[in-house]
């Protein structure tokens, strides 16, 4: 059998194209793929030039199995349902309780019975991270804003789990991150308390941060103020600053999210007025640095969903927006904003969480 040499150089140009579940499986049929399937710099290039397209994560009602669905197939497609298994949790409590915090690259921010786990659904690669001593668990009764989030430094190239705890009046703030690189959690001093609070009990008094920019961002309250804003926090400076909200931009009291669609941060507000359909505005700020570029790029209607409290998760690469409830509900919206399909999962209850994350070959 005649043996044909291929170049690394277009063996690189050939496999950067493919997906991540094909690339994992190649790495078994040669040596030299194997090696450049792991190696750290082209799982960098193959998520800058390869496929883009994301994913939606789905709970289950079994805590050691979660469902990942391609957005760009129908909601009642059996055979784009994907189950995941989560054994690394190893539970045994009884009923385990397993929570979405964050995600970035890929890795997605598990937390289940008080400790922390950063999963990788493409590869199956896990780490289990137990909660800092110094940061203390928020009941519904207390009076604590408790943000957290998974980021990346790119200068360290370190993922970053950051946790801000702080009352909603005068108590001190306290902030730690834990570094994988370092495998520690790092207090990290504030120059002032930071003094915000949750925007409305549809986000309850837990905040998921949504990565972006080197940076993560939560929407809150500045009762200082009197003021909405998206409170943001570098991962490579350490530093925090605002970005102020379009005026127009209403949401107290209703339901809204922060989300990352293509290359923009995006906030999602559901609008309920008198003699006018209820819709969810998307706003999009076209230039980061910019609190001005706020944009209103889309409207999406939702009378007709079965559960009015649908907010978007993603933005599908043919256009379509797919979002979610609490109660169990995916809905799918065209690109004219209308309501295309939607789907109940009534065999799910508490717990149920939908999140985007996109597929690839980064490690830890």
């Amino acid at each position: 059998m005649m043996n044909t040499y291929i170049p690394r150089e277009l063996t690189e140009k050939i496999l950067i194209k493919l997906p991540v579940k094909s690339l994992v499986s190649f790495k078994c049929v040669r040596k030299e793929w194997n090696n450049l399937i792991s190696d750290p710099e082209f799982a960098e290039r193959h998520f800058k030039y390869g496929q883009r397209a994301e994913t939606l994560m789905i709970t289950t009602p079994d805590v050691n199995h979660f469902k990942s669905i391609n957005p760009i197939k129908s909601l009642h497609d059996e055979s784009s349902y994907q189950s995941l298994s989560l054994s690394f949790l190893g539970h045994r409590h009884p009923k385990p309780c397993v929570q979405i915090k964050g995600s970035c690259r890929d890795f997605l921010l598990l937390e289940s019975c008080r400790s922390l786990y950063l999963w990788n659904p493409s590869t199956g690669q896990n780490k289990m991270i137990q909660w800092s001593s110094n940061v203390s668990f928020i009941t519904p009764g207390d009076s604590f804003l408790f943000c957290h989030g998974l980021g990346y430094d790119p200068r360290t190239k370190d993922y970053m789990v950051v946790v801000i705890s702080f009352a909603e009046y005068d108590s001190p703030s306290h902030m730690e991150c834990f570094s994988v690189k370092e495998n520690a959690w790092i207090h990290i001093p504030l120059a002032a308390d930071l003094h915000y609070k949750s925007c409305n009990l549809w986000n309850g008094r837990n905040l998921t941060g949504t990565f972006f920019n080197n940076a993560l961002h939560w929407l809150v309250y500045k009762y200082e103020a009197y003021m909405h804003v998206v409170l943001a926090f570098d991962l490579v400076g350490r530093t925090f600053s605002e970005i102020h909200v379009p005026n127009e931009f209403e949401f107290y009291c209703l339901p809204h999210a922060l989300n990352v669609f293509g290359e923009s941060l995006c906030l999602c507000v559901m609008r309920e007025m008198e003699q006018v359909e209820t819709s969810i505005q998307i706003w999009e700020l076209k230039q980061y640095t910019d609190h001005t570029s706020w944009t209103k790029t889309n409207t999406l209607i939702i009378n007709d969903i079965w559960s009015g409290s649908a907010l978007p998760v993603c933005n599908a690469e043919n256009g379509c927006i797919v979002g979610s409830d609490p109660a169990g509900v995916l809905v799918k919206w065209n690109q004219d904003g209308e309501v295309e399909e939607q789907r109940s999962f009534d065999y799910i209850r508490d717990g149920y969480q939908v999140t985007a994350y996109r597929e690839t070959l980064f490690t830890i």
